[in-house]
């Protein structure tokens, strides 16, 4: 007896939704996380580009605290980062040299969009760290 292809497609028609149905999810998780991955990373940049340009102005003799901090806020809410915390302080560097130090943290429950720590892991925080050398001392 010669089998059909009709009884051949028949036979294995639920072959493609049981398969759609493994892949989807995965392939759905994937996706997410990708995406989740590249936004934090986004984020990230943007609060060291914050930091770094907090400390370009404060290494300036005539700085005040009050015009890194603006400056500092002003590329946090452009960013969209409104939640966060600034650290200024002056500091001497290795060899000897005053300096500054910015620090900005963000909690990353303010950052995710999916926010789903089981799926995806994330830091608490994201911080960060730039230290200059003042002009002029």
């Amino acid at each position: 007896m010669v089998k059909t292809r009709r009884e051949n497609k028949r036979r294995y028609r639920g072959t493609a939704v049981v398969e759609a149905a493994i892949v989807f999810p995965l392939l759905l998780i994937l996706t997410l996380g990708a995406i989740e991955y590249g936004w934090l990373f986004l984020k990230a940049q943007l609060v060291t580009n914050a930091a770094r340009q907090g400390a370009r102005i404060g290494i300036l003799e005539d700085a005040t605290e009050a015009e890194v901090l603006a400056i500092i806020d002003g590329l946090m809410i452009a960013g969209g980062l409104p939640v966060y915390t600034p650290t200024l302080s002056d500091t001497t560097l290795p060899d000897g040299r005053a300096g500054i130090l910015v620090q900005i943290q963000v909690p990353c429950s303010d950052i995710l969009i999916v926010n789903a720590p089981s799926l995806f892991p994330t830091p608490e925080y994201l911080r960060a760290t730039v230290t200059m050398a003042k002009e002029g001392v």
